[in-house]
């Protein structure tokens, strides 16, 4: 039964009715809370009966919910209103692509726009591990303003275990399982592997991808028949109908692309959709619509060193229950630092090797976004005490190996196995590098193999910033240090822990005991490691208010690894809260110099102009680092800052209560998303929040700067200053945050500057 308007779902007003599909009715609403108009999409209660759809439906959602793209449908929100379950989406003005394609030819130039977008919203969710499985034109909307999102996840599939919900479950869980035999997708455009019941992966996408292509270029159907046998049969045993070429305007090189996406072996296929996107956007760089007589010749490799220069790409798990996922990480970084050692050998930095984690790539494209001349890419399989590790070397210009090996021992062995690869790859360059190719010898901090394990344990979780992980990484520090109480690296790790874990909400006397702790043990070990020293500027930094000791720990750090971008980054963030903004951004840059596809320096570069209240500066930085990663949390909440200071309220509560949602409706996350309700005018749903961190206060460690945020946001700055105070008195982390933009309200307030004064902090004069 369609829904009258004005019914109510939730805090959702229907307005009128938009259409309905298999898969529920489609409604215009008003979000009473924020006075948007959105789309609600509404399962019918007869289809919500069956369990089977219901859990389509929640599928759906959840697919598109872990995905944040311009090229993607936007969801907002998911409930259930007395059985009815819905989601809420943007609303999106303009026509299907079928419904495009019903009313005119489309010039090839626009197909081709078209394609291009499709294809980097299809790359977005491929990132996330997330097959569509149902591409067809009534799934791609064309908004008005021209642009295309792919909607109805709700034949999606994920391919691993990367992507996870807000509350830290895997999405693999929730996968929708497909019996064998059984077919899934729209005949005429799923692949030859669907059509026959078989497994199916990205790849299939990509097929699926060639079909739309077909139609938006030629105006048919790429396998046409008259029934749905004939069609079927024509996927899996005919060529693609395309016209003869003296009547087409389609350029051949297109047409190449068309027929490359159609093949019915998917080894085939472009192996991912980022290569189909490059090549797409090679054509669109020249003139689609004036036809080539061939494919354009390969171009040589632009911004490649000439010099040696290797990427370590993390090894792949192939262990039988894929959950060797730290382990393999931890191979890859090993062998990356014994890279380093190689004299007049460059070596791509892990943060922004690591980028390419579970993705198909290829190897040109990685040469190039890397700056590289060689990968060394890898995987790692387990059985009990077996280890069987493989490894090639591999030109990027030409894609062949150079160099390939595979190691069958025992898991005691890992260290030699590790030390084998490297010693091969420097007598593989040996001559190539000035005839230095010999390895410097590097003291190997443990000999312990549970304990190494447990590290790398703690560093895969250091690194993943999820809900919990920071707790999980402190455990994991702690236990290595006790199977191997000589470990420096494992103890500055677990420093590191928690001084983060202060900074995010610990109680600070805690925190700072531990840290010290730790940091203390580490510095009697090997006080000249870079490490150690990096891992001190953060305690002095967020525990002990320590401006000048902090600085001169990083500067150490620096002189002990000139490849530190990490320690670059913090060095940015001390220099942008000292009202150092020159030099704050030339740090940043040289960290970006060493990692340019790290999102955690991006979003640096974006901190440091926006505490200068460059906002226009600090977007785009902000905007390469969500494309990096959609999901980092870091990003969100400066983004959300920026659009907050520069009076765009919706983006910033939209973007903050993605971050508040990923964070797992962490405490840290809530004071920011009180701050941004407040600057919007939402006062009654500012206050929600501060009352609901006031619940949790009740019964564990709440910091004072979340309430101070919160309050300072709704203009209540009597509030706001005295739980600055408060904070102050607890020797709360958070107080290097005075000079966030975000308290410009209270900077003229004379408690504010002594606050200030005490603190050792600059006074910056920047308008509120």
């Amino acid at each position: 039964m369609a829904l009258a308007a004005g019914t109510r779902l939730g805090p959702y007003e229907v307005l009128d009715s938009l259409g309905a599909g298999g898969m529920g009715e489609v409604y215009r609403a008003r979000d009473t809370r924020l006075g948007r108009e959105v789309a609600v999409k509404v399962l019918p209660a007869k289809v919500a009966q069956e369990p089977r759809a219901l859990e389509r439906f929640e599928l759906e959602a959840r697919a598109v919910a872990a995905l944040a793209h311009p090229n993607i449908l936007a969801l907002y929100d998911i409930g259930n209103e007395e059985g009815l379950g819905y989601a809420v989406t943007e609303l999106l003005e303009g026509q299907t692509l079928r419904e495009r394609l019903e009313s005119d030819s489309l010039t090839t130039s626009r197909a081709l726009g078209l394609a291009v977008e499709i294809a980097h919203g299809l790359a977005a969710a491929h990132d996330k591990g997330i097959v569509h499985r149902d591409l067809k034109p009534e799934n791609i909307f064309v908004t008005r303003d021209g642009r295309a999102k792919i909607l109805d996840f709700g034949l999606a599939k994920w391919s691993d275990r990367r992507a996870s919900t807000g509350d830290g479950a895997t999405l693999a869980t929730l996968t929708q399982h497909t019996q064998p035999g059984s077919v899934m997708g729209t005949i005429g455009y799923m692949s030859p592997e669907q059509a026959r019941g078989h497994e199916s992966d990205h790849r299939s996408d990509i097929f699926s991808f060639g079909t739309l292509l077909h139609e938006m270029l030629y105006g048919t159907r790429a396998f046409p028949g008259d029934s749905s046998a004939d069609i079927l049969s024509a996927i899996l045993r005919e060529d693609p109908a395309m016209p003869p070429s003296s009547n087409s305007s389609v350029p051949q090189v297109l047409e190449s692309i068309v027929r490359r996406c159609l093949e019915k072996d998917v080894g085939e296929r472009f192996q991912s959709v980022r290569d189909l996107s490059f090549a797409l956007e090679a054509i669109s760089d020249s003139r689609p619509d004036e036809p080539s007589a061939s494919p354009p010749p390969t171009e040589p490799m632009r911004g490649v060193d000439v010099a040696p220069s290797i990427a370590v790409l993390p090894f792949r798990d192939l262990s039988p229950k894929r959950d060797q996922e730290y382990f393999c990480e931890g191979m890859a970084e090993e062998i990356l630092n014994a890279m380093t050692q190689i004299g007049g050998l460059r070596v791509a930095s892990r943060s922004s090797a690591f980028h390419f984690k579970d993705q198909a790539h290829d190897t040109r494209h990685v040469g190039q976004a890397l700056n590289v001349t060689m990968l060394l890419d890898g995987s790692v399989k387990t059985a009990g005490d077996q280890l069987r590790v493989t490894a090639q070397l591999i030109n990027v210009e030409d894609g062949f190996n150079i160099w390939s090996e595979r190691y069958d021992r025992n898991m005691k062995d890992v260290f030699a196995v590790q030390d084998e690869i490297s010693a091969s790859i420097a007598e593989v360059l040996r001559g190539q590098v000035g005839g230095a190719a010999d390895t410097k010898p590097s003291k190997r901090q443990t000999h312990n193999l549970e304990a190494y394990h447990l590290y790398l344990k703690g560093q895969h979780n250091w690194y993943r910033r999820e809900v919990g992980s920071l707790e999980k990484a402190a455990a994991f520090f702690e236990q290595a240090t006790r199977k191997d109480p000589s470990y420096t690296l494992a103890y500055a790790g677990l420093a590191n822990a928690y001084s983060s874990l202060g900074f995010y909400g610990l109680d600070p006397d805690v925190a700072l005991a531990k840290a010290q702790a730790a940091i203390d043990r580490a510095t009697e070990l090997e006080p000249d490691l870079a490490e150690v020293h990096a891992a001190r500027a953060l305690i002095q930094l967020w525990l002990e208010w320590d401006f000048e000791r902090a600085e001169s720990s990083l500067q150490r750090s620096i002189e002990f690894n000139a490849e530190a971008a990490l320690a670059r980054c913090w060095y940015s963030f001390l220099l942008s809260f000292a009202h150092r903004y020159d030099e704050a951004v030339s740090m940043i840059t040289e960290a970006l110099e060493i990692d340019p596809l790290s999102p955690y320096a991006n979003t640096c570069l974006g901190l440091a102009h926006f505490v200068a209240g460059k906002n226009e500066e600090a977007l785009p930085a902000l905007g390469r680092a969500l494309e990096m990663e959609s999901d980092f949390l870091f990003t969100h909440w400066v983004l959300g800052g920026a659009y907050s200071k520069s009076g765009r309220h919706d983006e910033a509560i939209a973007t903050m209560e993605r971050a508040t949602s990923l964070s797992g409706r962490g405490s840290y996350y809530l004071g920011w998303l009180a701050y941004t309700y407040g600057a919007a005018g939402e006062r009654g749903l500012a206050e929600e929040i501060l009352a609901e961190l006031e619940a949790r206060a009740a019964g564990q460690y709440v910091s004072a700067m979340f309430f101070a945020w919160g309050h300072a946001g709704l203009g209540d700055k009597e509030a706001a200053l005295d739980w600055l105070e408060k904070a102050y008195d607890e020797r709360n982390p958070l107080i290097s945050f005075l000079n966030w933009p975000l308290l410009d309200n209270l900077r003229s307030e004379p408690r504010f500057k002594a606050l200030l004064e005490q603190a050792n902090i600059p006074h910056i004069d920047r308008a509120g």
